[in-house]
């Protein structure tokens, strides 16, 4: 202290009272102010125009949304940005190590603008010939993708720099590199490293190799232009620049760097060709979505959506349901052709005409109505079986034990048409209801051997007894006495309705109800009991679901949980259940279903080699215009429907057994391939008889025609036969019985004298 006294402030005393030395100290201090009051007046020209600290403090990125498959893999993304926000603590080293080695070594040092970095980058690019960084700043870059357009000016770089100065005062280093990270475009529609990570090497950031982690700093520069799955001899040339500027740097050792250049260069094809399945599946989801959350959380809030679609049986669903709708729409068109003779109106063969039918048909449409405008108007006419050659698909895969979708198809193409007939359509599924009109019966005291008469019936209507219904079986034949059983395997129409009446319209109402039909209006008539009602395919299968889960229904979902960026819960599913049947009730219902795969209409199950214990039922409506097959294992329930959208024709032979039932086929024959032959356990409340034949009663020592029946226990007989019936005739129409007049009784009277049948072509449905 005493040296600066005695010997410093004497000199400056003297150098400052020279007028010389205070005119040069003038004149050197001129710039540097004028400089100050430049930089001030800059700053006060372009701060309107710059993002005020406000902003600044609260950027919110667009993140993308992840639906995750029931193996917890990314299955689908909605995102205007593809772009999953990763924190700085999660970020690695090596990523981290590239981005700075090569776009900008002082990050850590610089206040947002680094002035000596231009020159410098440019004497190491003529010295090394290669361009190993830039010289804008990491945060001059954050800000050009933040807040500024790509115009290249001096107005612009000012911007640039002021903006990047406020970023440096606002942020830490570490929040600027975690923002730059996560916001930079790296091709394909990809933004941050860990998006473009997964896209292009199908791995997690943190999974990644450092030549991996150098391609996608390289890709910095030009995005497009370096994306190793396009231009991979680009690519790996830029990421070579990257992994010598990190050896520049000392990132990496020499070594490293020479056995990392030679790493040959491997990308998964995130952009695979073809068409991606499962789209309306997700389609629903983001329609859930949008209604609860809004349309927001869908694009940019980054919510990981936990899905139950299981992508291989949704890959096997739609193969099948594409395969086999295209056959369906063939034979419409071969029958049009021949029914149109458009082979000889238009001098091709049919083969051609079939292969161009859409343009052939539309020609002679246009023909056709031509010549009919040429007639009296009421005797205009077209062939509207015909216009229904376009044939649509629904299929539904439904895991019993928890309600879980697995795979839904909702049409043939989405990108033609988004409507989802699974969901939306409300269609009569024919036969495909009868299942409920005996679940009624059986949980009600009915046997599955008990006797109902198939035979002809008229019934009035009981507002105007002048009209009447006269229903008839698909075949046009009678059967007489038989069980319900049979009456359900050979899906018979009358003994259907028969039960119906007995047990109560309006009690089958109820129940089906119960099972899950609830959108569509339902009145207790007898065609009810003919599946006149309408339903879509997802009531359908859900309800179906009863019959191996014991006679609980549980809520079909497509949505396990959410959980939002933060990864905070916002929902998670909870088990809905609903008791329809006794568990005993189901099981003889499943009994009797497995006999439709084994005997009946849908006997083909079981006769093409598919083995596990199976139920289900098919459908046709009338005129063919809905083609229906509903089958489960012990594991799952699928559902399968097949028809036009505007309800019409498809014409003679499309039924739910060779429609619906092959895609069913297939889909579980793939399901199961590896699953074991679970059998459908026996509840308590469930007995076997062995029957007389002849009175209905326990089989005695002495009875000679028997049948094995099962009962809910509370209604089982226990009275043993004596032996007594003689004189009795036995009935035993193939397993038909007439031990219970259940139902029989009821059955309606008979032709009055001079009745016809009913004419060939009745309404009908099977």
């Amino acid at each position: 202290m005493n040296f600066i006294k005695s010997k410093i402030l004497p000199i400056l005393k003297n150098l400052f009272s020279d007028k010389k030395v205070r005119i040069w100290i003038a004149i050197f201090s001129i710039p540097p102010v004028l400089l100050l009051v430049t930089i001030f007046a800059v700053y006060q020209y372009y701060l309107p125009e710059i993002p005020p600290l406000s902003q600044l403090e609260n950027i919110t990125p667009q993140l993308v949304t992840n639906i995750y498959d029931k193996n917890g893999k990314i299955a689908h993304e909605y995102f205007v940005e593809r772009r999953e926000w990763t924190s700085f603590d999660s970020l690695p080293e090596m990523a981290k190590a590239a981005i700075i080695a090569t776009e900008d070594r002082k990050f850590y040092t610089h206040w947002g603008v680094n002035v000596w970095a231009i020159p410098k980058a440019v004497m190491e690019t003529v010295f090394s010939g290669k361009k190993l960084r830039g010289a804008s700043t990491l945060t001059q870059q954050l800000t050009k993708l933040l807040f500024l357009t790509p115009e290249r000016s001096i107005s612009r770089k000012i911007k640039e720099a002021i903006t990047a100065i406020r970023i440096e005062q606002t942020y830490t280093k570490e929040e600027i590199l975690e923002f730059y990270m996560n916001e930079v475009y790296l091709g394909g529609g990809n933004y941050g490293f860990q998006a473009a990570g997964k896209y292009y090497f199908g791995k997690p950031l943190d999974s990644l190799t450092i030549p991996e982690y150098a391609m996608l700093a390289g890709m910095l520069q030009r995005p497009e232009a370096y994306r190793p799955d396009r231009h991979p001899e680009l690519g790996l040339e830029r990421r070579n620049t990257v992994l010598f500027a990190m050896y520049d740097a000392g990132v990496i050792s020499k070594e490293d760097y020479r056995k990392y250049i030679e790493t040959p260069l491997e990308t998964v094809r995130a952009n695979k060709s073809g068409k991606k399945a499962g789209l309306y599946f997700y389609e629903e989801i983001r329609k859930y979505m949008e209604k609860k959350y809004g349309e927001n959380s869908l694009y940019a809030d980054g919510v990981q959506i936990y899905s139950t679609i299981d992508p291989e049986i949704q890959a096997f669903a739609e193969q099948a349901a594409v395969e086999q709708i295209q056959k369906v729409r063939r034979r419409i068109q071969y029958r049009a052709t021949r029914r149109l003779k458009l082979t000889q109106k238009y001098n091709l063969p049919e083969d051609s005409v079939v292969a161009h039918f859409d343009s052939i048909y539309a020609l002679f449409k246009k023909d056709y109505l031509a010549a009919d405008t040429a007639k009296d108007p009421s005797k205009w006419r077209f062939p509207d079986s015909i216009r229904y050659h376009h044939a649509e698909v629904a299929a539904i895969v439904i895991e019993n034990e928890t309600g879980a979708i697995r795979a839904m198809v909702g049409g043939s193409d989405f990108e033609k048409s988004r409507w989802n007939r699974t969901v939306q359509s409300l269609r009569q599924p024919g036969s495909s209801f009868k299942p409920f009109v005996y679940a009624t019966a059986m949980d009600n005291g009915a046997s599955p051997c008990d006797s109902v008469n198939d035979q002809p019936i008229t019934i009035e209507d009981p507002e105007d007894p002048s009209k009447t219904w006269r229903p008839a079986n698909f075949g046009h034949d009678f059967e007489g006495m038989m069980t319900l059983r049979r009456a359900l395997y050979l899906s018979k129409n009358l003994p259907a309705i028969v039960t119906g009446m007995k047990y109560g319209l309006n009690n089958v109402v109820n129940y089906a109800r119960k099972f899950g039909i609830q959108r569509a209006p339902l009145q207790a008539v007898p065609s009810l009991a003919l599946g006149s009602v309408g339903a879509t395919l997802m009531e359908m299968v859900s309800a179906y679901t009863v019959f191996p889960n014991g006679g609980t229904r549980i809520e079909p979902f497509l949505i396990d949980s959410i959980v939002d960026k933060s990864g905070e819960l916002m929902e998670k599913r909870t088990l809905v259940e609903h008791e329809v049947l006794r568990p005993a009730s189901a099981y003889l219902m499943v009994d009797m279903l497995k006999d439709v795969n084994v005997r009946g209409t849908a006997a083909r199950v079981w006769a093409n080699g598919f083995h596990h214990p199976s139920g289900g039922k098919t459908g046709t409506t009338n005129d063919y215009t809905d083609a229906w097959y509903i089958g489960f294992t012990k594991q799952y329930t699928m559902g399968v429907w097949i028809g036009p959208d505007s309800p019409g024709s498809m014409g003679a032979g499309h039924t739910g057994t060779e429609d619906a039932l092959p895609i069913w086929f297939n889909v579980m024959k793939e399901i199961h391939k590896d699953l074991p032959k679970l059998q459908f356990p026996v509840p308590a409340g469930v007995s076997s008889r062995s029957i007389c034949n002849y009175t209905g009663k326990k089989a005695g020592e002495f009875c000679s025609s028997t049948t094995y029946c099962l009962y809910s226990s509370q209604y089982a007989p226990e009275e043993t036969c004596d032996g007594n019936h003689i004189a009795t005739s036995s009935k035993n129409t193939n397993d038909a019985t007439l031990f219970s007049s259940k139902g029989a009784e009821e059955a309606g009277a008979p032709l009055k004298k001079g009745e016809t049948p009913a004419p060939k072509r009745p309404r009908r449905m099977f």
